[in-house]
Parts: C-alpha cells; sequence; structure tokens
C-alpha cells in the first residue's frame, strides 16, 4: 500500500496541490457558494483526476504477479489519504467538510469509468460529465417534477391560487422532493441538497438518512467497482460465458448478435440501471441515451466483413431488429416508454450509418428532446411511437442497401 501511495502522491501532487489551495481559500471567504466548493473540488478530483491513472497503466496493474484484491485496496486507501488535503482544509469550516464527504460516491464512479474506457483524455472527459450531470441535473427534474405534482394536487392554476395555497404548496413540494429524493440514491447532488435542506431547517432525522444514502451508494459502487476490477485482463474485458451458446436452435447469425450484445460494455452499463430498484420512468430516461449506444455498437464491426456478398448488405438491418428484439423483453420494467426509447435508438442508428460521430453528437440532445414524452406514459403515446418507428427502420434498410465500404463509421 505504501508503494501504491507513494507512486500516487508523484501523480498527483500538483492538482492535489491547487484543490488544497482551492479548499483553503474557498473556507476564508465568507459567501454562498463557499460552503459547497470543497465539494465540487473533491468530485472533481474523485471522478476524474484520480482514476485517470488507473486507465493509463491498467496493463501494468493487472500483470499476474499481483493481486487483484490488495491492489484494488491498495489504490482506494492510496486515494481516500490523498482526499485529506482536501477535506482538511475545508474541515475549518465543519459545515463544508459534512459537504464534502457527499463526493465519495464519485470515486468508484471514476474507477468503473477508467476501468470501461481506458483512455486518461476519455476518462476525465467523460468522468467530468457524469460529475456535473449528478451534481446539477436530476435536482432540477425533482424539483419540476414536484412542483408540478404539487399544482396539480391543489389545482392551482393561476398566481392568485398559489398566494391563497402557498404554506400547503410548499409542504407538499418539501415532502414530494423527499420522496422523490430517495429514488434519486444514485446523485451526490441530490442528496447534498436535501441534506444542506434539512441541516438549515433543523431536521436532523432525515439528514442522517441522506448521508447514509450517500454512504450505501458509495459502498455498492465500490462493491461492483471491485468486481468489474477482478474480471478485467491486460487485453480487454473478460468476457463471461456467452449465454448464445446454449441457444442452439437460433440461426448463427442471431446467436453472433447476442453474444456481441454480452460482451458490450455500453449493455453492462444499461443492464446495471435496468435492475436498479427504481421507477420505470426514470430507468427508461436513461435508457434514451445507453440503448442507442448500444446500437451503434453494432456499426463497429469491419464494414469489409459485415458487406461481404455471403452475408448481404441487409444484414445491417438485421443486425439492429436483433439487439431491438433482445431489449423488448424489459419491456415491463420500461412500460409504455419502452416505444420512445426504441424510436429515439432507432434515430441515432439511422444517424450513425452516415456518419457515427455525429450520432454521438446528436444522441444528448436528441434524448434530452424526447425525455418529457417518457412522462406521458400512455398507450396511445406508445402506439404512436412504434408507428413512427417502422419508417425509419425502413430508411435503415435502405441506406443500408446504399452503403459504401469508404466513408462510412470511422
Amino acid at each position: 500500500m505504501l508503494t501504491i501511495l507513494k507512486i500516487e502522491i508523484r501523480r498527483l501532487s500538483r492538482p492535489l496541490l491547487v484543490a488544497s489551495v482551492l479548499t483553503l481559500i474557498s473556507t476564508l471567504i465568507d459567501s454562498e457558494i463557499s460552503p459547497i466548493i470543497p465539494y465540487l473540488v473533491l468530485g472533481f478530483l474523485l471522478s476524474s483526476v484520480f482514476p485517470m491513472g488507473i486507465s493509463e497503466g491498467i496493463e501494468t496493474l493487472l500483470s499476474k504477479p499481483i493481486q487483484r484484491i490488495r491492489l484494488f485496496i491498495g489504490l482506494l486507501l492510496s486515494h481516500i489519504t490523498l482526499s485529506l488535503f482536501v477535506f482538511l482544509p475545508a474541515a475549518i469550516k465543519p459545515i463544508s467538510a459534512l459537504y464534502a464527504l457527499f463526493a465519495l460516491p464519485f470515486l468508484p464512479m471514476g474507477y468503473l469509468t477508467a476501468f470501461f474506457l481506458k483512455n486518461s483524455k476519455k476518462v476525465v472527459l467523460v468522468g467530468t460529465v457524469i460529475f456535473l450531470f449528478l451534481t446539477f441535473v436530476p435536482m432540477g427534474y425533482i424539483d419540476m417534477k414536484a412542483q408540478d405534482n404539487a399544482q396539480k394536487a391543489l389545482g392551482i392554476e393561476t398566481f392568485a391560487d398559489y398566494e391563497a395555497k402557498k404554506a400547503e404548496y410548499s409542504a407538499i413540494v418539501h415532502s414530494l422532493e423527499k420522496e422523490y429524493g430517495n429514488m434519486a440514491f444514485f446523485s451526490p447532488g441530490v442528496q447534498l441538497e436535501l441534506f444542506a435542506r434539512d441541516v438549515a431547517d433543523g431536521d436532523w432525522k432525515d439528514a442522517f438518512l441522506r448521508f447514509g444514502i450517500s454512504l450505501g451508494f458509495t459502498a455498492l459502487l465500490l462493491a461492483v467497482s471491485l468486481l468489474t476490477f477482478l474480471r478485467l485482463e491486460p487485453g480487454g474485458l473478460l468476457r463471461p460465458t456467452l449465454p448464445s451458446l446454449y441457444v442452439q436452435s437460433l440461426p448463427w447469425w442471431v446467436r453472433k448478435e447476442v453474444a456481441a450484445l454480452w460482451a458490450s460494455r455500453a449493455f453492462l452499463a444499461l443492464f446495471m440501471v435496468l435492475i436498479l430498484p427504481v421507477e420505470g420512468t426514470l430507468k427508461a430516461f436513461f435508457s434514451l441515451f445507453l440503448l442507442p449506444l448500444v446500437v451503434l455498437e453494432v456499426l463497429s464491426e469491419d464494414y469489409s466483413l459485415i458487406l461481404s456478398k455471403p452475408v448481404r448488405r441487409t444484414y445491417i438491418t438485421g443486425r439492429f431488429l436483433v439487439v431491438s428484439a433482445v431489449f423488448t423483453l424489459f419491456t415491463p420494467v420500461f412500460g409504455p416508454s419502452f416505444p420512445v426509447v426504441l424510436f429515439t435508438s432507432s434515430v441515432v442508428f439511422l444517424i450513425g450509418l452516415f456518419s457515427r460521430k455525429l450520432a454521438l453528437v446528436v444522441l444528448p440532445f436528441l434524448g434530452l428532446l424526447m425525455s418529457p414524452t417518457l412522462q406521458e406514459s400512455s398507450i396511445l403515446v406508445a402506439v404512436l411511437f412504434l408507428i413512427l418507428t417502422l419508417p425509419v427502420i425502413l430508411l435503415i434498410h435502405l441506406r443500408a442497401l446504399r452503403i459504401e465500404l469508404r466513408g462510412v463509421v470511422k
């Protein structure tokens, strides 16, 4: 552990010095945002900077003579020790130190990002995006949903209605935010916001609950990251036994797609989302971004093999349909939201047939654009998006027939 700690100190000396100075300055400045600066600084370090070294030296770290569990624990303890350089200056203001503790879940999140990406630049970029997204976006969504439901419950339609029922409205919104906050256990930003409100209101029972949720989610992520670390190999992820090998009655190309899907990193992330104990609408929201990534991996294979004469170009359409068919098994999880997710995936796949880079750029904007329709959750909306998906699949088929070997997915 001491050897790992020395290596990490040398690697992280500069960012730690900058982070410590920023934290110290923030504790000395009296402003409204200064208490959360240690959380922001520590969260950025844990989600992006600390895991970057793992992605750079993953093949060296996973050499056979090193015991995996001992190495993982050594890295974890080293990074927690180095986090004290940010945490201790924040302890000048106890509330800032408490806020900083809510950044702990970002460390195992950063590990998982590093294990899957294995590229230092991508780890910093993706880790920063995850940190900012989970800090700011879910709480805004919860506030919006709580206010909308409170207005519907009280029948508030005008400003006069709001003034007449202001106290009751605030109580319902506050109660709904706590209820939705329990479902948003994956967001440190939500738990921190609710914890800060509880401390201000003197509701220590709920404050301890927020703190417990954050620590419990950290422990869960650490367990998942350890299991992932144990499956890593220098050449790539150690793939489990492929379920398609046991379904010999299916055509070979269907079994091949199921096998590729099982080994997909995007599918693994999506599968983790699907088994989370949260409502189906929230799972569908994350699937709006993850399922298109899964279908885009179909385009990662060498086109000179896909478009060979024995297979024919229609094979591309078949691959998309197989992946989509697998996810129809999760329709009970998604509910009526599944056609919206399927439609989004088909549009992204169609764009990917022209340019995979363009599809990756369009994906987050398209996902956010389609997300409000998930709240409708009606059979009529589901049927409408199923109908809309059919012409998109036809366009996919027509594009596959005209696709060229050059300049496709690069």
